[in-house]
């Protein structure tokens, strides 16, 4: 079978923590028998930003989707990889949580879960069964069971508004909180897996799981949850590829959540349209060990909550590139400087206006932002 004939299933696994992998055996187990991206980032730390980044290969300021307050402002004329896939011969459906989460463009069959409520286990086993008679098909999934819980846990029992050192001081009971969801999310995985085995689809499927973005336990005051800050922990995130005929590979290379787009078209063997700019590449020249430059990482942000809250137009910005970062917080016009080798935790702001290797990021930062039309 050629791979244009191979089923696609992309799941969102909502706020996972790429450093809680380990503790998931069917995901390791996963992770340990499939392409690997272990320096995936987000471009946007917070779910609707992120996902209609993934979905169109945009950064947030091209696609519209630059703001909680925006999520309905997505382009229309933003072209998504969903319709390529659909006029491609793809049967195309989703299950979400709300129809504001992705762009709703190019999908032949469209499902709403109720989070309070949905049993992801069988309601997902059920939808990839139904799919599994169909010639070619793409299913988004969005699983979003641990933000369920987290949303009880923390957004409603802790004020979001407030800095006190109530929820910032008991970091290791936030992680033991988290980490108490997370056999749910792993028998979840297990599921799917055996569901596409059962429907002797499993051969002749690419499994790609991703994470929009981490979660916070309380590492910076300020932040209780996510879509505050910038930091390492919310956009430092995780994809495994499993790909039929394709050996186990870890791949360290810095990508980012919108190189996936043109990913899914080169495994659906789809030309890309000259005329279709994407701000994502390829990850298939990390796979075949081709790429020759680094790639850069820019993500953004604009909290509902924290020091600074900017829902309708994002006020915070980072820079990522050979293991250093900066951060711009255009609010209260501060920046920040960190070398993730010796500070992967980012505890060390080390930014100085006179240091010639940091004017060099800072002016990176600032082109991206003008040349985006961010600021």
């Amino acid at each position: 079978m050629n791979s244009k004939d191979y089923n696609i299933i992309l799941i969102n696994i909502d706020g996972f923590r790429k450093d809680k992998i380990n503790l998931c055996k069917n995901l390791e187990e996963l992770k340990n028998n499939s392409i690997y991206f272990a320096n995936m980032n987000t471009v946007a730390p917070y779910t609707f930003a992120s996902l209609h980044s993934v979905f169109s290969g945009l950064y947030p300021s091209k696609h519209g989707v630059n703001g909680y307050y925006n999520i309905f402002k997505f382009k229309n004329e933003v072209i998504t990889f969903p319709e390529l896939l659909q006029n491609n011969g793809y049967f195309t459906s989703y299950d979400i949580i709300d129809d504001s989460v992705i762009p709703s463009k190019g999908f032949d069959e469209k499902n709403i879960f109720d989070e309070k409520t949905v049993n992801f286990k069988e309601r997902h086993s059920k939808i990839i069964s139904n799919l599994a008679s169909k010639k070619k098909f793409f299913l988004f999934l969005h699983y979003t069971e641990t933000h369920k819980h987290l949303v009880d846990a923390v957004i409603q029992k802790y004020d979001q508004e407030s800095n006190d050192d109530k929820y910032f001081d008991n970091i290791k009971e936030n992680d033991d909180r988290f980490n108490s969801y997370l056999p749910y999310c792993d028998d979840y995985i297990k599921t799917i897996i055996q569901t596409l085995k059962q429907e002797k689809i499993y051969d002749n499927t690419i499994l790609i799981l991703f994470a929009d973005h981490g979660t916070s336990l309380g590492e910076k005051k300020g932040e209780k949850f996510y879509g505050v800050f910038c930091y390492d922990y919310t956009i430092n995130v995780f994809c495994v590829m499993k790909i039929p005929g394709r050996e186990k590979q870890l791949i360290n290379d810095p990508c980012r959540t919108i190189d996936i787009f043109p990913t899914i078209l080169d495994l659906a063997n789809i030309s890309s349209n000259p005329e279709l700019e994407l701000d994502g590449e390829n990850l298939f020249s990390l796979m075949n060990n081709s790429n020759k430059n680094e790639r850069e990482i820019f993500s953004e942000t604009g909290g509902l909550y924290g020091p600074y809250p900017s829902p309708e137009k994002h006020n915070v910005f980072c820079y990522k590139f050979n293991s250093k970062k900066i951060i711009f917080n255009q609010t209260p016009n501060t920046w920040e400087f960190y070398d993730l080798n010796s500070d992967p935790n980012e505890s060390n702001n080390i930014y100085e206006n006179n240091s010639e290797n940091i004017k060099l990021y800072k002016k990176r930062l600032e082109q991206h932002l003008k040349s985006n039309k961010i600021i």
